[in-house]
């Protein structure tokens, strides 16, 4: 089989994505709008502890089935299908909603790891509350002390220590959507069968999987620039060429196996 390069894999996308760019970029915005009205049920709570657990629980159970559901799209549409909205809630059904579950709360266990070895000199400044607030507390840094932040270099240090963080967690974050992509192709698979299969898929394709991914970082600058609607455009296309790229790993290695048989 012919070997794809980035550029192939973002010309699927956009073919695939020809008469269907706008319901795609409205599923994904939907997902959004969905994601933070739920969320938005820990506003009534007054109890900064208690809202904070309510947050961390709906984030966990039932926010992280939208983005999934996103990624079931992209796989969908990159083989042909057509997306529906109806498919927002593809996760919560019964053969996927506790292994995808397992799936992303590893995925978090991992990041947390990750994010605490590269917040180490941050941790050694600002202390474990920051750590603790920012990873943890989603982005908020609401218990962090504003004095520190006035330090220019502190400022430096954060922005550096962010950059790498989200580049890591983006990029490992490849492995667990892989295995969520083989748990939509075979339920039967284990949520730990997942990933490691997920792993023998990608695991000689991480360059180009990072290529693939910085290949869209002008899309996000110019939908941001554009006053932030644009990026659903972009995040559908990125949605599809990372799901074509999980396709065409998938048929090589199952081609790899017959060849070997």
């Amino acid at each position: 089989m012919e070997k794809l390069m980035v550029s192939d894999y973002r010309k699927i996308a956009k073919e695939r994505l020809k008469g269907q760019w706008g319901i795609n970029a409205g599923f994904i915005f939907l997902s959004s709008l969905l994601g933070m009205a739920i969320g938005q049920v820990t506003s009534v709570v007054n109890n900064g502890s208690v809202k904070s657990v309510m947050s961390f629980l709906i984030s966990t159970f039932v926010l992280f089935a939208f983005s999934y559901a996103i990624y079931y799209v992209g796989l969908f549409v990159v083989r042909g299908g057509r997306a529906d909205l109806a498919q927002l809630f593809v996760v919560f059904q019964g053969r996927y909603y506790l292994p995808i579950l397992i799936i992303n709360i590893i995925y978090l266990i991992v990041q947390y790891v990750l994010g605490f070895v590269i917040f180490i000199p941050l941790i050694l400044q600002g202390g474990l509350a920051f750590y603790f607030s920012f990873v943890v507390g989603a982005g908020s840094i609401d218990y962090f002390s504003l004095g520190q932040l006035a330090s220019a270099g502190f400022v430096l240090l954060f922005l550096i220590t962010l950059i790498l963080f989200l580049f890591v967690t983006s990029i490992i974050g490849g492995l667990f959507r892989f295995a969520a992509y083989l748990r939509f192709d075979y339920p039967e698979l284990s949520a730990t069968d997942c990933i490691k299969k997920a792993w023998d898929l990608i695991k000689d394709r991480w360059g180009q999987y990072i290529l693939l991914e910085l290949s869209f970082i002008g899309w996000y600058a110019l939908g941001a620039l554009l006053f932030v609607i644009p990026l659903f455009w972009a995040v559908a296309y990125s949605n599809a060429a990372t799901a074509a790229f999980y396709d065409q790993a998938l048929k090589e290695k199952l081609e790899t196996k017959e060849t070997m048989a």
